[in-house]
């Protein structure tokens, strides 16, 4: 199943950050939280934590065919794109390891041959002004061609911070992108890409409805829910990110041999109040270091043929050194001064694999379509605990070291059908794989705090066909997804701390159908709707905490049973050269646990 959304939809439905993307696709769900650190994208009710260094994400998201191994970049601004492709379902086989509810796809826009330019202005409530720019043309030759774009998005915050008088949940984000294109020769194309963008945010405030222990003045909150707070800090999430990428494609006789060399690279740095009054009692932040450099080489046959192919090997290796703070207050009566206590963890991860997948065409109207594609990781943590003076916060501990290889072989098999042109039926099976990982926050001396790797069964079948002498389009999709060892972000027990941490449930079955409608009524109307249902539940999860929770039969976290999303979109001439858009959108979308208890 695959959703794709094109530059004009994008600027038709005003989407400009990747939390909007979810409302056109069924069953995906984007949640940012709080923070640009903690997007949490799930697909058909599977999604994994993204605060956890050590965990990677369940949905891959890729740029331009360069992986972006950590969710920390994910909600950034989105500006000059082409089209973004949502792929439901693992997608192993051709995508890899963190694939294991889906994938998506950014394409940017590639220069073009003749000088062009344009200029996107917005402006909305809380003070949100938008601006995305791009100008586009030859460079003294029609073989070299360049594209520069930027993006600027600034919003007043959501909440007000009564203690120190500032606003915080805002937005401050500043962007560019740079592509060169240069057709080398005949057959070999070149395609050198740039981009950069800087976050100074006031995210990550949290309105509290119960303080648990803390109670009473200055702690209780007379009204949880009127977006005021009063915090002694300011919540601050500061981010910079950057990456460049070198696509080499060459027309040979076999078939188009590309090659994708990409580093990328963010720093990233954030404080909250923890205790969240007036007080300074406690606070704490995370600081992260992330360098990525990955290499593809495939090799895509050309089409017309009764076999198609593509194969490949990938590349990767990433380095995040990220360091936990957390500062106790003189207002706790502990410390005459503040305290702080800090958890050091390098997280490496060097991993490789090799894939092949073809498509033999039986007739014009049967084919079948497999795909198999190794993968090994292997996971480094070094870690170590500098505790504050008495060990209240945290205790001491010495640096230590874990490791672990995770290696799987990922099939998909496909049966399609194609009665006519316009009708195409199929039936697949996929197997997905994530691999395991540590808690690095909780790593102890006795303890690796490491959970094993997440494994999944996919069938799905599905009906794609084009109406009305193509104009209309209407797309099915039913499918089942069977986990072992589900990944599950959960609250437990640690040295008599609760902490959240990631652990393997038993097992889980997520099971629901899509439905996507698009109708263009007439040159100027169009009508689109999709809708998705999901049953996802854990089938067997016994023992879920400390207290030996059983949570077997639980609804999965930020799995909704139902959404839908219905758009009118009018668009025509209205004189010269000008046209009138208009948009028309509504979405629901049915109630979603946090977490697997069903709090």
């Amino acid at each position: 199943a695959v959703s794709a959304v094109t530059a004009d939809t994008l600027r038709a439905a005003g989407i400009v950050r990747i939390e909007n993307l979810a409302n056109s696709v069924p069953n995906v769900y984007i949640n940012t939280g709080a923070s640009l650190r903690a997007t949490v994208i799930a697909v058909r009710g599977i999604s994994s934590n993204p605060n956890n260094p050590g965990v990677d994400p369940a949905v891959g998201v890729f740029v331009d065919g360069v992986y972006q191994g950590r969710p920390t970049t994910m909600n950034s601004s989105l500006y000059d794109l082409d089209r973004v492709e949502f792929l439901r379902g693992p997608q192993g086989a051709l995508y890899g390891k963190n694939t294991i509810a889906g994938a998506i796809n950014f394409i940017t826009k590639l220069p073009t041959p003749e000088f062009t330019g344009e200029v996107h202005l917005g402006y909305g409530n809380y003070n949100q002004q938008l601006a995305h720019a791009a100008v586009s043309g030859p460079l003294g030759s029609e073989r070299l061609t360049a594209r520069l774009s930027g993006s600027y998005q600034k919003r007043d915050g959501y909440m007000d911070n009564t203690a120190t008088g500032n606003e915080l949940d805002d937005a401050d984000e500043v962007g560019g992108r740079l592509t060169l294109a240069f057709a080398a020769t005949d057959t070999l194309n070149l395609v050198l890409r740039a981009d950069t963008a800087r976050n100074r945010t006031a995210s990550g405030a949290s309105e509290v409805f119960l303080n648990g222990a803390f109670t009473g003045a200055p702690f209780a909150d007379a009204n949880p829910f009127d977006r005021k707070v009063a915090n002694d800090r300011d919540a601050r999430g500061d981010r910079d990110q950057s990456g460049v990428s070198l696509q080499a494609d060459w027309d040979t006789a076999l078939g188009v041999v590309t090659s994708i060399t990409a580093y990328r690279q963010f720093d990233w740095e954030n404080m909250n109040d923890n205790d969240f009054s007036v007080l300074n009692m406690l606070s704490s932040g995370i600081s992260e270091d992330y360098t990525q450099f990955s290499q593809e080489l495939r090799l895509v046959s050309k089409s017309g043929s009764k076999l198609e192919y593509v194969a490949g090997l990938y590349y990767e290796d990433q380095s995040l050194d990220t360091i936990s703070t957390a500062i106790v207050g003189p207002d706790l009566g502990i410390y005459p001064d503040e305290v702080t206590g800090e958890i050091f963890g390098d997280v490496s991860s060097d991993g490789w694999a090799v894939y092949a997948q073809g498509t033999y065409r039986f007739s014009d109207q049967w084919s079948v379509s497999a795909g198999l594609r190794y993968s090994d990781e292997q996971k480094d943590v070094t870690h170590s605990q500098v505790g504050d003076p008495f060990q209240v916060l945290l205790p001491t501990y010495p640096q230590r070291k874990v490791s672990r290889d995770d290696s799987q072989t990922s099939p998909s098999v496909s049966l399609n059908w194609t009665p006519s042109e316009n009708v195409l039926a199929y039936a697949s099976y996929a197997q997905g794989f994530k691999a395991g990982g540590f808690n690095v926050f909780s790593i102890t001396p006795t303890d690796d705090a490491a959970y094993e790797p997440e494994l999944v069964d996919s069938y799905e079948i599905g009906l794609k066909t084009t109406l009305l002498e193509g104009a209309a389009r209407l797309n099915i999709a039913l499918f089942t997804l069977t986990y072992d060892d589900l990944q599950v972000n959960q609250l437990v027990l640690v040295g008599g701390v609760p902490q959240y941490q990631t652990s393997n449930a038993a097992t889980a079955e997520s099971k629901g159908a899509e439905v996507e409608f698009l109708w263009q009524a007439t040159e100027a109307f169009q009508l689109s709707a999709a809708y998705g249902y999901t049953d996802a539940n854990f089938d067997s999860f016994r023992n879920a905490t400390a207290q030996g929770d059983d949570y077997s039969g639980n609804v999965l976290p930020l799995a909704a049973e139902n959404a839908l999303n219905a758009a009118l979109q009018y668009q025509a001439p209205v004189f010269g050269d000008y046209v009138l858009s208009a948009r028309l959108e509504a979405n629901w979308r049915d109630d979603v646990f946090f977490d697997p208890s069903n709090d």
